[in-house]
């Protein structure tokens, strides 16, 4: 197993080149055979997965080409995962420690991300709204077309667009949690309410109170969110899934910190950025009220009294407009 890092100039442009031939090689037989193996080692070795790219995106409405295999799993499950694939004669590349592990096996690449943009993990709330979608003739995990979207939003660039029209295809099949949908947009707000009205403007089913809900969260105060969401598809049923992960891994830590600042009326979904360390939580962003950084503060201190807590939060305020138009 190697662990490497382009710590030089002659590295680097290897690992473009493999990276050009990894995205730009065609085999659909090989491609198929290496994802049923890579998966089947993550369910014998019952390790929680969820495919997030393309092969995804396809089980969830988005059909186009791909060459890669993309598996979303846990920090504390990526290494795992990765002596597991050695063993099956996966050649395999700790990529980037932050984020990233690469395996290789019949020329196809295999991703496994425990890292999305946006600081998002493939935590219990993801791991409980996994589907089950099926290839060829076999059912493989697939996440949630909510957490899709978000996360196509969250990783969308000029270089590669293809991410908003993946989200853009998914919002179309229609039958979507939006309530879940809304609520897991705190991870990148300001993208995910971009890519709602970028979806109307083209005549894509996205109710209003969804739009409504994700403004107001971002540039109102909480409190003044009375409207309830409808719901105009039929909910899909959802499956479940439990994780072994232990319960006081930083991941968790900050995920439990972003669940509760988002939850809680008086800090719900303002630009609020942590950092959690083994002896300390650092927070920062901007806040509307002193009351809302004293929240904060308060928050994180019940959550986790035994860290250092470092409060870089500012209070800013933002003066609407004079005369508001309402659009019937």
């Amino acid at each position: 197993m190697e662990n490497t890092a382009p710590n030089d100039h002659t590295t680097e442009m290897a690992q473009m080149r493999q990276d050009y031939r990894d995205h730009n090689q065609s085999d659909p037989e090989a491609q198929c055979e290496t994802l049923l193996e890579a998966v089947g080692v993550m369910e014998e070795n019952s390790i929680p997965y969820a495919l997030i790219g393309g092969i995804a995106g396809k089980g969830l409405g988005r059909p186009r080409i791909t060459h890669d295999i993309d598996l979303f799993l846990t920090p504390e499950d990526a290494n795992y995962a990765l002596e597991a694939l050695n063993d099956c004669g996966f050649k395999t590349e700790k990529r980037d420690t932050a984020w990233l592990y690469k395996a290789w096996k019949n020329g196809i690449l295999v991703d496994i991300i425990f890292r999305s943009s946006g600081d998002i993990y493939f935590d219990e709330e993801i791991q409980r709204h996994v589907r089950r979608v099926p290839f060829k003739d076999h059912f493989l995990n697939s996440i949630s077309p909510e957490d899709f979207i978000v996360i196509k939003a969250a990783v969308h660039q000029e270089h590669i667009p293809h991410h908003w029209h993946d989200a853009l295809a998914v919002l179309t099949e229609g039958n979507l949690d939006w309530e879940y949908l809304v609520k897991r947009a705190r991870y990148s707000p300001r993208r995910v309410l971009a890519l709602l009205i970028y979806a109307q403007s083209n005549d894509i089913a996205v109710p209003v109170e969804a739009v409504q809900t994700l403004y107001r969260k971002l540039y109102e105060m909480s409190s003044q969110i009375t409207r309830p969401l409808i719901h105009p598809y039929r909910k899909a049923p959802e499956t479940k899934q439990v994780s072994n992960t232990p319960r006081d891994s930083i991941v968790y830590v900050k995920a439990k910190i972003i669940e509760a600042l988002s939850t809680d009326e008086r800090t719900a979904d303002h630009d609020i950025k942590i950092v959690v360390t083994d002896g300390a939580i650092d927070a920062r962003g901007e806040v509307f009220t002193e009351d809302q950084k004293r929240a904060v503060c308060e928050i994180i201190g019940t959550i986790c009294p035994e860290r250092e807590f470092k409060n870089h939060i500012f209070v800013r305020s933002l003066p609407g407009p004079e005369e508001s138009e309402v659009i019937q």
